[in-house]
């Protein structure tokens, strides 16, 4: 028989507790029941007893134990997401850790020199907020997902900081030019890869679930946004004009653009409708709508449909990065990105002129918008679908958690941020917005509405950035196995790129050999976890593996520093054996090269 404990928040006055011997009886004095009333609530007592109280009435006791209650509910709260967290990544090894070691490293280095340390800490810290917003995102539990919802939001605003400047980059906005946009967006991909390299979900449809997850908290902030402005009649008279402008506008540049958005329309309907069609046809279960002898043929049928999309994917992927790159390296193009006029005088002829005509060609187009739209169709009646068979109450439960979420603290940040200096900006940018008929829109808006509006693109952003990782995983750009590391050591590749275009030349050959030690790290943990389990003791082998990964790549990049130095110093090598051996020894690097990558 035990004794009773008291009560949270208390002062441990309220109950007694009874004292037993260790021969079963009770000390002399002692109460000989438990949970007996207290002696101090008799008339007598409270004469002898003063008890102090606020002027509202209340003990001081029960302040002190709303406070004590609040507090360790935030404790248990914060050490649950940790601890979902912490299970997401399911105990990263020590190669895991020196993976996400080297990554942040690298991005703050590299980054720090070429945009700020500042600057480079943000989109660095909001890649790890992101990756660790995607755990709980990425899970089946609806109370994860609300907990994931909520710190999107906050996530999402560190995310938005960087992508919006690389965006502004991208376009010429800044004055930067294109490749300080691909900095930006390296070091953000690469914080998020690392961070997940032991994510076991990163490659099982995770990120997809983060970025579905994260569109619906968007989705339920935006119904938040609409219920509120509704009421407004200033918004009910400009919200029918704002609409038409806004829709016309979004018609004309996918139907028939000008020659400044010519090609990044044409490449970027492309990309959406090859997107939508790869996603579509794997998701349905086409070939049993066939007989059982023909199955087999749909499904292979099914196949060359899906690695067609995926080519077509990729070419729009070159396609889109090419209009926006090629102004900044050809050094001769002032519009960015491309307009089809000058990608013709590119392209050697007749192919530039076809492909300009094509770019332009209005019924091409319209194919492509109404192949998007029946694949989305189709899409949601299978979702439809599944979700009945599954339960509605379940899938509702994982549908509205992230907006739940998503909506409290978008409401309280917002509440927070609605400042007069804040509105005071906001209103400022909206009047530049163009067509005017939208600003006059945006200017009816409560001043808090702007602000999650804003909010709201924010988190756009981030389901852009999680469904960017998706589809490049789900078109093959990336292995089957150590995703995480692969996916961070071509971000890293993309920032050593852009050093030796500015003409860093060793900076980039370092930055590239930390991309291939990056990689190799990664991927060795993942070998380990498949073949030993995440328990096995395996911590020596780990670090004697990373230490000599780094000692090999810090060897290859002196060497090749080197051989750069005295490639660029004129010398000529005119002694035959020196000449041999040199020929020797890059033969002989080919042949490890390849002993090492058929192993």
């Amino acid at each position: 028989m035990t004794t009773s404990d008291p009560e949270p928040g208390t002062d441990g006055r309220d109950q007694q507790s009874t004292p037993f011997r260790s021969d079963g009886g009770t000390e002399s004095g002692a109460s000989t029941r438990v949970g007996s009333p207290d002696p101090r609530s008799s008339p007598r007592s409270s004469r002898t007893v003063p008890s102090s109280t606020d002027r509202d009435g209340r003990s001081p006791s029960r302040l002190e134990s709303v406070r004590t209650v609040t507090i360790a509910s935030g404790k248990r709260g914060t050490s649950a997401v940790l601890g979902a967290v912490r299970g997401a990544l399911a105990q990263p090894t020590t190669s895991d850790v020196a993976t996400l070691v080297l990554t942040l490293a690298i991005c703050l280095a590299v980054g720090g020199s070429l945009i700020g340390p500042r600057f480079a800490a943000v989109a660095t810290v909001g890649g790890v907020g992101a990756a660790l917003v995607a755990t709980l995102l990425g899970s089946d539990r609806p109370v994860r997902r609300a907990v994931g919802g909520a710190l999107a939001v906050p996530v999402a605003v560190l995310v938005a900081v960087p992508v919006t400047l690389a965006w502004a980059f991208a376009v010429g906005v800044a004055g930067f030019g294109p490749f300080t946009a691909v900095i930006v967006w390296s070091l953000v991909v690469a914080a998020l890869a690392g961070t997940l390299a032991s994510w076991d979900r990163l490659g099982d449809g995770g990120v997809r679930a983060a970025a579905r997850a994260t569109t619906l908290a968007a989705l339920g902030v935006v119904a938040v946004v609409v219920v509120r402005v509704l009421p407004e009649a200033g918004v009910r008279e400009r919200a029918g004009p704002a609409v038409a402008e806004v829709t016309g506008a979004a018609s004309g540049v996918l139907r028939e653009p000008g020659q400044t958005l010519a090609t990044v329309s044409f490449f970027a309907l492309v990309l959406a409708t090859a997107g939508a069609v790869f996603v579509t046809v794997g998701y349905v279960p086409i070939e049993r709508l066939a007989p059982p002898d023909r199955r087999e043929a749909v499904s292979r049928a099914v196949g060359v449909v899906r690695r067609g999309n995926s080519i077509a994917i990729r070419v729009a992927l070159v396609g889109l990065s090419g209009v926006v790159m090629l102004p900044a390296l050809l050094e001769q193009f002032s519009d960015v990105p491309l307009s089809p006029r000058e990608l013709s005088t590119i392209v050697p002829l007749p192919v530039g002129e076809a492909l300009a005509t094509v770019v332009l060609a209005r019924e091409i187009r319209l194919v492509l918008l109404v192949v998007l739209a029946i694949a989305a169709f189709v899409a949601a009646l299978e979702w439809t679908r599944r979700a009945l068979r599954r339960g509605l109450a379940a899938v509702l439960a994982r549908l509205l958690a992230p907006m739940v979420g998503g909506v409290v603290l978008t409401l309280a940040l917002a509440s927070v941020l609605a400042t007069p200096a804040v509105e005071a900006s906001l209103e400022a940018l909206v009047r530049q917005i163009e067509p005017q008929v939208v600003a006059d829109l945006l200017l009816e808006f409560p001043p808090i509405a702007l602000v999650v509006a804003v909010l709201l693109v924010a988190l756009g952003m981030l389901s852009s950035l999680f469904g960017t990782v998706s589809l490049l995983r789900a078109i093959r750009l990336l292995p089957p196995r150590a995703i995480g590391s692969a996916l961070a050591a071509m971000a890293i590749l993309g920032l050593a790129g852009s050093l030796a275009v500015i003409g860093r030349t060793e900076a980039a050959i370092w930055t590239a050999a930390g991309a291939f030690v990056v990689w190799d790290v990664g991927e060795y943990a993942d070998g380990l976890r498949a073949e030993l389990g995440r328990d096995a003791a395996t911590m020596r082998a780990e670090l004697v593996h990373a230490l000599g990964a780094v000692a090999t790549g810090a060897a290859v990049a002196l060497g090749t520093v080197g051989l750069y130095r005295w490639a660029g110093s004129d010398v000529l090598v005119v002694d035959r054996r020196l000449a041999a051996a040199a020929l020797g020894a890059a033969l002989l690097a080919v042949v490890l090269v390849a002993w090492i990558l058929r192993k």
